[in-house]
């Protein structure tokens, strides 16, 4: 590999407390405190962005084989421009004054942008030997996924909007969740993209009942979390689930189709009999939370409901997979 190089790795992440609306296309910075997690497959062959960044004499980048147009509005060279006199520090060779990169997504459902946003952070943070200020440079990658602060810190986040700064915390580590899995099942249909959510829904009349309410979940969750009331965290999860999804409809996005439905109202049927909840965010998965002893209960629907499963558990932050500087 050429240059001074670090590897990395990220995973993806998936709503607690849905984030609808974003300041604009540039900053992206979330209109309201939301939860999440991240995640990772449970036999870790996959479920996380990989990302190979190096010192070199010119500026190029790849992102699953096809190379980044540097002038894009969500261009990852953007943040890594802004912190390249402190990352040169660390290239040996004076002749390479540019930064390239290749990135990779591994089996990822959903969340990928915050998976890649994290690892080129991760990546920035080594070649700049750790003396950044961490919360700038959140702020730096939320112009590449708003909620980058889930995939930065891992296990259980929350983020808050709190007179006009973004700060991520985390409430509790991967570790917290080892009786539990999250069986992603994946759906074929049309995914709408987020930023279609982002700006549709503010235009709703109800959209300042969903900054109260979406503020007051997440405290919720902060106190459960310390309560260590896991499984209640995502109860509150599904039923954040049903209110957004209906607030979005209401301004004419539909994400959950007749089939995600369909298998939604079958779940609700065995709630009695196998505990379980579920998440949908903004594409074509519902995520079916259970204990670890339960997830052939889910999984062997998907023939029935016409779904591909993963299981899925909780992930850490990013970890630097090597480097030689």
């Amino acid at each position: 590999m050429p240059g001074t190089f670090c590897e990395t790795r990220a995973y993806p992440t998936i709503g607690i407390i849905l984030l609808g609306g974003i300041s604009n296309n540039t900053r992206r910075f979330p209109l309201h405190d939301s939860a999440g997690v991240a995640y990772m497959l449970d036999d870790g062959s996959g479920g996380f962005v990989t990302t190979r960044m190096f010192s070199s004499h010119i500026w190029q980048g790849f992102v699953n084989g096809k190379e980044v147009n540097a002038m894009d509005t969500r261009s990852p060279f953007k943040v890594i421009k802004k912190y390249r006199d402190s990352m040169l520090a660390s290239v040996k060779d004076p002749a390479d004054t540019a930064f390239s990169f290749y990135s990779e997504n591994t089996g990822i459902l959903s969340g990928s942008s915050d998976a890649a946003a994290a690892s080129f952070g991760r990546c920035i943070e080594e070649f700049s030997r750790g003396e950044l200020d961490e919360s700038v440079l959140e702020d730096d990658l939320r112009g590449i996924s708003e909620s980058v602060g889930r995939s930065l810190k891992g296990g259980l986040t929350a983020t808050f909007a709190v007179n006009g700064r973004i700060i991520t915390e985390n409430l509790a580590p991967a570790s917290a969740f080892s009786d539990f899995r999250i069986v992603g099942c994946n759906f074929s249909a049309n995914r709408n993209p987020s930023d279609i959510i982002h700006s549709n829904i503010v235009r709703s009349e109800r959209y300042a009942d969903r900054i109260r309410t979406a503020g007051e979940r997440v405290a919720s969750v902060r106190m459960l979390a310390q309560e260590h009331r896991y499984s209640d965290i995502f109860e509150l999860a599904q039923k954040d689930t049903e209110d957004y999804h209906n607030l979005i409809e209401s301004v004419g996005v539909r994400v959950i189709n007749h089939e995600m439905r369909s298998f939604i109202d079958y779940l609700k049927t065995i709630r009695d009999r196998t505990w379980c909840s579920y998440i949908v965010t903004g594409g074509t998965n519902v995520f079916a939370v259970v204990n670890h002893e339960d997830t052939d209960k889910i999984t062997e629907l998907s023939e029935r409901f016409g779904f591909t499963p993963y299981i899925l558990k909780i992930a850490g932050a990013p970890v630097t997979l090597q480097k030689n500087f």
